[in-house]
């Protein structure tokens, strides 16, 4: 809509700036004035048209500015919004590339065994040879310990544990002295070094197998002995000619009533011992030299039963060793290439355990430690008590007013110390010898006159005259009981005066 308005707009213009021009013209026709009022007059109009025809160019040119930069913006914003999709489908195809990238540089031996666990390594130019699937690297099948511990297992329920407040099911594991031991292999010769590999499962430990990790100390990962499923063919998966799997066996504890059994994929097969190979050759090769495997075991008897071969060893004792290679000749090449075969190896029997203890390295036995699991475990749960409400926050008191501090109180005038009495004078020991002298003159006085009247009665008394009774013996009892009056009396006096003068 803007622009049509500014083409409108400038058809105007265009058409004012020729009435402009022929108006002028016919000024000039017709002129009567001076010329300068016609170059004047030429002159205004001029000005007039070219400031109408900037103002109108200005405006076109504004229009057009917009025009351009929304146009320009909208083509941005396409371009933008095509950039966008362009690098979305690019990642997608990228992404999409290296997913195909990365599935088609899997190896042979990763997208036919997808259950199996692999380890890899870049090829070199001493082995650039066994990389049959021409992918840099050798990948190998990382095989399954074919130890099996055989555990017996004691459940006992509802069993007290602890402090006695729990009770579960209390499950003790303690291993046997059975022997289990498995090998297992697969033939294909599209696996790099097939020869070499195709192990599923196998027993090793670093007796017999040195390039195994020795430091590790997870004991799940080996077994006390050696037990694998060797194999090679003549011709490919697709046109075998022969196929040949060799067992080894080696045993680091002595075993009672040891049983080799070899499950074969068809029958009639042909046998070799090899034992002696595998003691003399294949261990020191294995094992730097340092081969501990040197009694040969012979077995006491080899039956067939089908495709399955059962050897019997009877008791046999430690770092004992022994090797067979069970072999198939075909008529015609055979194609196996979607038929692979497989061979596995079991050996059962007994542990001596009586030279064997709990620190036997590899093994698990009678001797070894038992494990106990607790199940199924019931706590009583304490019955919470209801969440008393939260008390609501006493108010705080308010401060009291701080009393004022009393006036301290004046202290007293120190009373005169009182005049101390006079000490009286001592009375004189004359006085008291005096006072003395006169109580003894008193007391002797009365008892001259008890004596005298006593006699007199007496006197009396042995004449035998009878006297009138006169009312002396009445004044005799009042004469000494004054006399004891008066003592007391005089006692009591002197003893006065005594305390008087202190």
């Amino acid at each position: 809509m803007k622009v049509k308005r500014v083409q409108c707009f400038s058809a105007v213009l265009l058409i004012s700036l020729m009435s402009g021009n022929l108006f002028s013209s016919q000024v000039f026709a017709s002129e009567t004035a001076t010329s300068e009022t016609a170059t004047s007059e030429t002159a205004t109009s001029e000005t007039a048209t070219s400031e109408t025809a900037t103002s109108e160019t200005a405006t076109s040119e504004t229009a057009t500015s917009e025009t351009a930069t929304s146009e320009t913006a909208t083509s941005e914003t396409a371009t933008s919004e095509t950039a966008t999709l362009e690098t979305a489908t690019s990642e997608t195809a990228t992404s999409e590339a290296a997913t195909s990238n990365e599935i088609s540089q899997k190896s042979y031996a990763e997208k036919k065994y997808e259950n199996v666990q692999m380890n890899s390594e870049p090829t070199n130019d001493s082995n650039i040879n066994k990389d049959t699937d021409n992918d840099g690297k050798l990948t190998y099948f990382k095989e399954v310990n074919g130890y099996v511990p055989k555990i017996d297992e004691i459940i006992e329920k509802n069993v007290p544990r602890g402090n006695g407040e729990c009770i579960g099911d209390k499950i003790t594991k303690s291993y046997t002295d059975e022997v289990d031991l498995n090998a297992k292999s697969v033939m294909d010769t599209n696996l790099d070094d097939y020869s070499n590999n195709g192990y599923l499962e196998k027993v090793k430990n670093p007796n017999n197998h040195s390039s195994t990790d020795s430091s590790n100390t997870d004991e799940d990962l080996y077994g006390p002995g050696n037990l694998e499923v060797q194999h090679w063919q003549n011709g490919p998966n697709d046109a075998t000619k022969t196929q040949n799997w060799r067992v080894v066996f080696a045993t680091d504890y002595a075993i009672n009533n040891a049983v080799l059994t070899v499950t074969l994929p068809y029958d009639n097969v042909s046998v070799t011992n090899v034992t002696d190979w595998v003691i003399n050759r294949y261990y020191p090769a294995v094992t730097n030299n340092n081969n501990i495997y040197t009694n040969y075991l012979v077995p006491l008897d080899i039956s067939f039963n089908g495709n399955v071969a059962t050897i019997n060893f009877g008791n046999i004792v430690g770092y004992s060793a022994f090797g067979m290679i069970f072999s198939k000749t075909f008529d015609v090449p055979q194609d196996f290439s979607k038929d692979l075969k497989v061979t596995s190896a079991r050996v059962i029997g007994t542990w001596k355990s009586d030279e064997l203890n709990a620190d036997s390295k590899y093994i698990k036995s009678s001797k070894t430690e038992p494990s106990i699991i607790w199940q199924n475990e019931v706590c009583p749960i304490p019955i919470d008590p209801e969440t008393p409400e939260t008390p609501e926050t006493p108010e705080i008191p308010e401060t009291p007013e701080t009393p004022e501090t009393p006036e301290t109180p004046e202290i007293p005038e120190t009373p005169e110390i009182p005049e101390i009495p006079e000490t009286p004078e001592t009375p004189s020991k004359m006085n008291v010898a005096e006072n003395q002298t006169r109580i003894t003159s008193l007391s002797n006085k009365v008892n001259n006159n008890l004596i005298e009247k006593n006699t007199v009665k007496a006197t009396k008394s042995h004449n035998g005259d009878t006297l009138p009774k006169t009312g002396e013996s009445k004044s005799t009892i009042f004469s000494v009981i004054g006399g004891i009056i008066l003592l007391g009396f005089g006692s009591v006096t002197i003893l006065r005066k005594k305390y008087s003068l202190k």
